[in-house]
């Protein structure tokens, strides 16, 4: 026996894999996969297939980073039928049967007594009932095809041909209606009852019967020539409860049969729209902040009931300032300069963004040639410094090798700021405010000047582990544009260079107590390759020749 898988992948055609029985595959981007997607939210590695009577059981391997989707929550392992789907970041695995081959004239099989017609196989036991859960399994295609308005009057004409109502629509939980379809093109516009649409939302997601042919039924709407109701709600994850609501007139006795088999019905249309968009929802909220979060930190998101954890919130967090050093010389002339440099800063950026996710950072911004990224938001990370660190040091350690030779500049600062999605209703990212993070670009701009790749603040420096970083002071500054000073060290690998941190700091206290000629003589000590030493010897003589009138030990930057 053997099946075929279709793959429909978020960019590119459509395509067919042919399943065989008791074969197992393996699905993920890496070229050793037997079904290999292209997808970046796709692990090497990430899940395992096989088709065991016509059914493939799927599970997902240890170690890929995002979940896998299937009937509207994530799962581990699970079996798929015919018909039925499973996704995984932004594409679609569907199952379908294939026909087993026509027997060769030398080994005859038995000829079966009946057949089923295809269209059979979907009938609820009555002649109503026929294509209805055809129709139903339709619905998840036909909502990634359409946009929500189009999709919401498809419904409302497939449960009202259903039924055999006059009238239905999906409408929200205070009434708006997003869809309907009537029998009478020409009939006036009706309304659902609130009385329906309130114990439908209560029971979610058990269907509602009223009828008010039978005796002792309670009125609920006052639509003329309508005699029975159905409403069932979906409750879709993130978005107001969704109402599903079809009227019809019988004209005489209730068939309770024929109306649990319609109420049925509508039942299995709010669930199944309930499944299918909120699983269409946190595909596409999963795919976007992956763009920004760590997979561990989307991960934590997901499962949060209420994404209360985006909400802006006052939080302490470790802020970097990345640059590319130089980028705006080389293509200072015009934008053709730039055009030509698009393929090696992209390769840049995705390799020093692929570091910072590693290190469960959170990517806040792309800047042209720079990055602004965070870290212990939203949720608290209590190694957090040690993980801004490692990342600054295997990012200035590995641009070279992904760009041919680019430098760059970072600088890191850390402090009390306002975390969360900020925006407008229509459009909204993860974002920072306050000073901490100016100060991390201005950090990031002493750089160039003192000619090291890192620099951290004090507040960094306190916190980071010696077995990650070593921190090595460089001096008290002045940020030009700023009001505040603030104590800057140079960020090297461990375990450091002692001795030169050691003559760094006679130096630095001599220039800082002003005595010029000591300052002089300690960073003369320094290599000309030193860049710190040597442009600290250069304000160490500067001052000798003019001293500064007001000398507080803090040097002043004139310029960003």
């Amino acid at each position: 026996m053997s099946a075929r898988l279709k793959i429909a992948p978020p960019e590119g055609p459509e395509f067919e894999l042919d399943l065989v029985e008791g074969r197992r595959a393996v699905i993920g981007r890496g070229t050793d996969c037997e079904i290999r997607v292209n997808d970046p939210r796709v692990s090497r590695r990430h899940a395992e297939a096989a088709l065991e009577g016509g059914c493939l059981k799927v599970q997902r391997l240890a170690g890929s980073s995002n979940p896998i989707y299937h009937g509207g929550k994530e799962s581990e392992n699970f079996s798929l039928l015919s018909g039925d789907f499973f996704a995984i970041g932004g594409t679609r695995f569907t199952l379908s049967a294939v026909a087993a081959p026509a027997p060769s004239s030398a080994s005859p099989e038995p000829v079966p007594l009946q057949t089923i017609a295809v269209r059979d196989l979907y009938a609820m036991g009555s002649a109503t009932g026929s294509l209805r859960l055809e129709e139903l399994l339709a619905l998840p295609e036909i909502l990634r095809g359409r946009d929500r308005h189009d999709f919401y009057a498809h419904i409302a004409a497939m449960m009202r041909r259903s039924t055999s109502g006059e009238w239905a629509c999906v409408v929200t939980e205070e009434g708006v209606v997003l869809g309907e379809d009537s029998a009478d093109a020409g009939a006036e516009h009706r309304r659902p009852s609130r009385t329906l649409i309130r114990k439908a939302v209560a029971d979610s997601p058990q269907p509602t019967v009223y009828s008010w042919t039978q005796p002792g039924a309670v009125e609920a709407t006052a639509m003329a020539g309508l005699d029975w109701a159905l409403c069932a709600a979906a409750k879709i994850h993130g978005e107001p409860a969704v109402v599903f609501y079809v009227a019809g007139r019988q004209g005489g006795a209730s068939d309770a049969a024929l109306f649990n088999e319609k109420a049925r019905f509508v039942g299995l249309v709010a669930d199944m729209v309930g499944r299918s968009v909120s699983m269409a929802r946190l595909q596409t909220l999963s795919g976007n902040l992956e763009h920004f979060f760590a997979g561990p930190v989307v991960e934590k998101i997901m499962k949060s009931s209420d994404l209360k954890d985006l909400q802006p919130k006052l939080a302490v967090s470790t802020v970097m300032f990345f640059d590319i050093r130089g980028f705006s010389k080389m293509t200072e002339q015009n934008s053709r300069e730039i055009l030509g440099y698009t393929g090696e800063l992209n390769r840049a950026m995705t390799a020093m963004t692929k570091v910072i996710l590693e290190e469960r950072g959170v990517i806040l911004q792309y800047m042209g040639d720079g990055i602004l990224a965070c870290w212990n938001v939203p949720f608290e990370d209590p190694e957090h410094a040690d993980r801004a660190c490692r990342s600054a040091l295997r990012m200035a350690a590995g641009i070279g090798a992904a760009t041919g030779g680019w430098k760059c500049g970072i600088g890191l600062h850390s402090g009390e700021v306002v975390a969360g999605s900020i925006g407008s209703e229509q459009v909204f990212s993860y974002g920072l405010l306050g000073t901490v993070v100016n100060q991390a670009s201005r950090v990031e701009g002493i750089t160039k000047v003192l000619g090291v790749p890192i620099l951290v603040t004090r507040a960094v420096a306190e916190k980071v582990s010696p077995t990650t970083a070593v921190p090595v002071r460089l001096g008290c500054y002045r940020p030009a544009g700023m009001t505040a000073d603030v104590e800057l060290f140079e960020l090297t690998p461990a375990p450091g260079d002692p001795a030169r941190a050691e003559a760094l700091g006679l130096g630095l206290e001599a220039l800082e107590k002003g005595d010029w000629a000591e300052a002089v003589k300690r960073f003369e000590a320094f290599p000309s390759s030193d860049r710190p030493a040597a442009y600290l010897l250069s304000i160490a003589e500067l001052c000798a020749r003019t001293p500064p009138p007001h000398w507080r030990g803090v040097i002043e930057m004139t310029q960003k």
